[in-house]
């Protein structure tokens, strides 16, 4: 075992864990790892399937004498956000995550560390592998692709599970029992440019923007971190006081990660190099006292030969009040459920290629309409900038269900293992819950997992502490459902 995970335990989770992260594993990548877990599960008996959609489904028989139990679902997504810092030499798609062990908390060395949803994964394969453990009938259901959107859930095929019980491993807070997610959807826009050649007597400039702590776009979203795309455009558009014209543009990665660093091309007059200097020294002063809490953002500038074409005036002007005006953040606060986020969005990149600056934007919210308003928004505000837009397939979010009889039987264990009762708690990230609901009619389910902080970025780290726990509940929650509770409740 890597020496990060030496005498951890439980260790079986923790083997697999290991053998996760050993193994690329990011979205649209996830057939590796798929392929290396269904053969884990068949050589020890198991049933494996799997749908057109690349999801799979391992079923577990139930311990003897537990065989008349309701089947259990065990749900978690095989696919990582792979994200890294720019000075690490990484290859998401050919390396395995290097595994750092800081005191409680285990980490990646300068790069996401899957433990969303790798943990989960992990809990539910070792649950229907373990000898020891009192279960009824399981179904281990991991689903691709969802941090593009949640696509293999919302292509699932309903014959792939028979259980009507779900426990969904990816919530990333002990101690609270999740019971509803807000639903989302994307928007990417294309915008043209007019390009023309860089006139003489100008200087080339390359303007990086560094340091933003970045995160999950709905769970991190409420702490108001820095947005590069934003951060970027904002000092583009404080440096057109210089007659800078724009060359290149490139901010943002991942399509739910808040965007940590951007680079872009600038076009200007020699003379006016000091008083550019000044501008970006001001704006980021500016935004340090605006996100104080961004303690390592940095704006750097080097000087680069001029570019051969640069963004025409008029397309400059129009491609930068697009980002300026499109919608970022938290947009509305839940009137329900105090200190939960109802409707946000996540600008989370823009990249010039050739003469189009695509950008993408990110909206989430728990109401359906608030949702529809904000993509309204996104498209009203790119088609005043001449873009045109392709629209992603919505996922539902998933309303709670104070009535479950699974989350009665989830609080009846915490409460007797850890001696209190946990918090309900609704999520702004998408959960696959509300779309697994929506192929799998009926299906009573609830989510928890271990505690997990800056998912969707380098700093991504899970307690160690808190996988036992973790791991204890889900055993209690198990050998409850197997020993009649769920039938028993009412």
């Amino acid at each position: 075992m890597a020496e990060a995970l030496r005498g951890l335990q439980p260790t079986d989770l923790w083997q697999l864990f290991e053998q996760i992260a050993s193994i690329p594993h990011g979205s649209n990548n996830e057939e590796a790892l798929a392929g290396h877990l269904s053969r884990i599960a068949e050589g020890a008996g198991l049933t494996v399937k799997q749908d057109d959609a690349g999801n799979v489904c391992i079923a577990a028989p139930a311990t003897p004498g537990c065989e008349r139990a309701p089947v259990v679902v065990l749900q978690g997504h095989l696919d990582m956000v792979c994200e890294k810092n720019t000075a690490v030499a990484f290859d998401f798609s050919q390396e395995a995550i290097r595994l750092v062990r800081d005191g409680d908390w285990l980490k990646a060395d300068g790069t996401s560390l899957g433990a969303d949803n790798g943990i989960g994964v992990a809990a539910a394969l070792a649950i229907a592998l373990s000898q020891d453990m009192v279960h009824g009938p399981l179904e281990v259901l991991l689903t691709v692709n969802e941090e593009t959107g949640l696509i293999g859930a919302l292509e699932l095929s309903p014959d792939l599970v028979s259980g009507h019980i779900m426990l969904n491993l990816d919530s990333e807070r002990t101690g609270s029992i999740c019971i509803g997610c807000a639903g989302g959807g994307g928007v990417t826009t294309h915008v043209p440019l007019n390009l023309h050649d860089t006139p003489g007597g100008t200087e080339g400039l390359e303007l990086k923007l560094t340091g933003l702590r970045g995160g999950h776009s709905g769970l991190d979203i409420i702490e108001n971190r820095g947005n590069a795309v934003k951060l970027m455009t904002r000092t583009v558009f404080a440096l057109h006081a210089c007659d800078a014209t724009l060359a290149d543009f490139h901010s943002g990665d991942k399509l739910n990660a808040i965007p940590r660093e951007g680079c872009a091309h600038l076009v200007l007059p020699a003379e006016q190099l000091a008083r550019t200097q000044a501008i970006i020294g001001h704006q980021l002063n500016l935004f340090r006292t605006e996100f104080p809490h961004e303690p390592t953002l940095q704006i750097t500038t080097t000087r680069i030969s001029p570019p051969r074409q640069v963004v025409s005036t008029g397309s400059f002007r129009r491609a930068l009040n697009m980002l300026m005006a499109f919608p970022n953040g938290v947009l509305a606060m839940s009137r329900e459920m105090q200190g939960l986020v109802e409707t946000s969005n996540n600008l989370s990149s823009a990249h010039m290629q050739g003469g189009v600056l695509v950008v993408h934007n990110t909206p989430r919210s728990s109401r359906a309409e608030a949702l529809q308003a904000t993509v309204d928004q996104i498209l009203a505000v790119a088609d005043l900038a001449g873009g045109t837009n392709e629209l992603e397939e919505p996922y539902p979010g998933w309303q709670p269900n104070p009535r479950s009889k699974i989350l009665h039987i989830v609080e009846d264990t915490f409460a007797e293992v850890f001696g209190k009762r946990p918090q309900r708690v609704a999520t702004h990230a998408g959960l696959e819950c509300g779309a697994i609901a929506g192929k799998c009619a009926g299906m009573d389910m609830v989510s928890f997992g271990p505690d997990i902080v800056n998912a969707h970025s380098p700093d991504e780290a899970v307690s160690i502490s808190s996988v036992q726990t973790f791991w204890q509940l889900l055993a209690g929650i198990l050998q409850k459902v197997a020993e009649g509770a769920y039938q028993e409740a009412s």
